[in-house]
């Protein structure tokens, strides 16, 4: 199939055709994980939401409206199931204290290699987001991991820009107490 637009797609596979759904699922299928992904943290539960969301993502394309981009229709799915994942009973029951430092090592200060340190940042921010509030954490992946825009986070969240600002706050405020207090803990002794 040549390079059509989301909107053609859509109206193709709503019209039965198959095929153009895949072409859908394998254009936003990285994304759709990704998101998911950073949302849960374990890479079962994400292909789990992310099947689904194309599930939901089929069951639902005859209500999709054109003037609307499909990926902040996609967000909305999988930022929703990633919540309700978040807030399942099943997942409070199993959610534990994580340590960050089990999870990142020590880096000798010989060795400050500049993709290591972005690593071992991504790997606690993920960690620390973990005691965000569900909402605070929907808005603080949603903007400072995939940097959408504050008024698609709204429409995604449905939520006034107020309450996306506020909760982007919040959340900002708590990973950075905890950075600051992981990294204070993480320098050598003097001797």
């Amino acid at each position: 199939m040549p390079s059509y637009s989301d909107r053609e797609i859509v109206e193709k596979a709503n019209g039965g055709d198959i095929r153009a759904f895949r072409i859908l699922v394998e254009r936003h299928q990285a994304f759709v994980y990704s998101l998911s992904y950073r949302f849960v943290g374990t890479a079962g539960d994400a292909e789990d939401i992310s099947q689904e969301s194309f599930i939901r993502l089929w069951k639902n394309l005859s209500l999709y409206r054109p003037e609307i981009k499909l990926t902040t229709w996609l967000y909305k799915i999988v930022t929703n199931l990633c919540l309700d994942f978040l807030k399942s009973r099943y997942n409070k029951n199993r959610k534990r204290m994580v340590d960050l430092e089990d999870h990142t090592g020590m880096i000798s200060e010989w060795n400050t290699d500049q993709p290591i340190l972005n690593e071992e940042l991504f790997v606690a921010v993920e960690r620390i987001t973990e005691d965000l509030s569900p909402k605070q954490k929907a808005v603080f992946v949603l903007r400072d991991m995939e940097d959408l825009p504050m008024q698609e986070i709204a429409k995604i969240l449905s939520m006034s820009p107020g309450k996306v600002k506020s909760n982007l706050y919040y959340a900002r405020k708590k990973v950075g107490e905890k950075i600051t207090v992981y990294y204070e803990t993480k320098k050598p002794a003097k001797q």
